[in-house]
């Protein structure tokens, strides 16, 4: 059976859970917050939210939103 390509594979528990670490330490704009730390290679990314960023690019950020 062929793999489906990385992008359709969706995020794992963990990395959700850091993507809304990450939300809830920096409130509404979190997401222009993350996506400006991806861009100049700044900040404290954790492990899980530098995967997101190298397996699904920093424009995937822009339509992505978080499970409830």
């Amino acid at each position: 059976m062929p793999q489906r390509p990385i992008e359709e594979q969706g995020l794992s528990t963990e990395q959700i859970d850091a993507l809304r670490a990450y939300r809830d330490q920096h409130g509404r704009r979190w997401k222009s917050r993350l996506l400006a730390e991806w861009l100049s290679s700044t900040g404290r990314a954790e492990p899980e939210l530098r995967q997101v960023r190298n397996t699904f690019g920093p424009s995937w950020l822009l339509t992505y939103r978080l499970p409830d």
